[in-house]
């Protein structure tokens, strides 16, 4: 058994192809409409899907239409206090997130609309060694007589104690499974065990590992889908798991998309957007 950390990796993003937007453009006749040089690939796609909407890339081209917004960080904040967020959903990031336990993705994966999920799979994977990550909640400063570990008082040893119980219950999981393959001679090389055998095996040896078993995966979000899921699970309310690895990404992508989460700012209350119905 052993100790991890959370960490999420930014594994991919929107890109526009600038080529074929131009062709679009021409077509549908915004002939004089210069494509911007420096916004995001999510923006360009949300941005021009919300103009596709209402015909606004320039003057004349929908009569109605007798000004445009020349500011795309005007325009973008118009977009998410108007609540036109259906074109918010056409962009998309994917983050690998890993050292969270099933009590996290237990949470996330309740989120599945405008989200993909690819979690590691315990019916293929096995342990030799199993992970877990220590909540923050119990954790305590590394030098006893810091000024923090004085203000935690009585909770201070609280805190010890439990780490010792996590670890006494992990030490026990790990010692059991082990047993178990051994029982099994799931590694004995004389056995020529076919994978479907060592599969259906590790499936039933996952049943005594316990939920706060570090694991990880894949998730993708649409960015409507990604501001809705920030708001709800940063807040002091939510699980600490998922608020805290929830605050990594909203951190990154804040950075990342200033555009299209401009109206977000980190509180006391979480992540908390201006905008909350987009």
């Amino acid at each position: 058994m052993r100790n991890v950390e959370i960490k999420v990796f930014r594994i991919a993003g929107t890109m526009d192809d600038r080529e074929e937007m131009r062709k679009w453009l021409d077509h549908i006749g915004a002939t004089d409409y210069e494509l911007p040089l420096k916004l995001t690939g999510s923006e360009m796609v949300t941005g021009h899907a919300a103009k596709r909407c209402y015909m606004s890339f320039e003057v004349g081209l929908n009569p109605n239409v007798t000004r445009v917004r020349k500011d795309w960080h005007d325009y973008f904040e118009n977009v998410l206090k108007s609540g036109h967020g259906s074109v918010l959903e056409h962009a998309t990031y994917t983050y690998a997130i890993e050292g969270v336990s099933r009590v996290f993705t237990g949470e996330l994966n309740r989120h599945r609309a405008g989200v993909a999920i690819s979690e590691g799979s315990m019916r293929y994977i096995r342990f030799d060694d199993i992970p877990y990550w220590i909540p923050n909640s119990i954790r305590v400063p590394e030098d006893e007589t810091s000024n923090e570990a004085d203000e935690m008082g009585e909770e201070y040893d609280l805190r010890l104690q439990t780490q010792d119980i996590f670890e006494d219950a992990f030490f026990l999981m790990q010692e059991k499974y082990d047993k178990l393959c051994k029982l099994w001679g799931i590694d004995d090389p004389d056995s020529k065990m076919p994978f479907s055998k060592k599969k259906q095996l590790t499936s039933l040896f996952r049943r005594i590992i316990p939920m706060g078993v570090a694991t990880g995966g894949v998730w993708t979000f649409n960015l409507r889908a990604l501001r809705h899921i920030i708001a709800l699970r940063t807040t002091p309310h939510a699980e600490e798991e998922i608020a805290y690895t929830l605050g990594l990404i909203a951190k990154d992508i804040v950075e990342r998309e200033p555009n299209l989460f401009c109206d977000f700012e980190k509180t006391s209350e979480g992540w908390v957007p201006k905008y909350e119905k987009v």
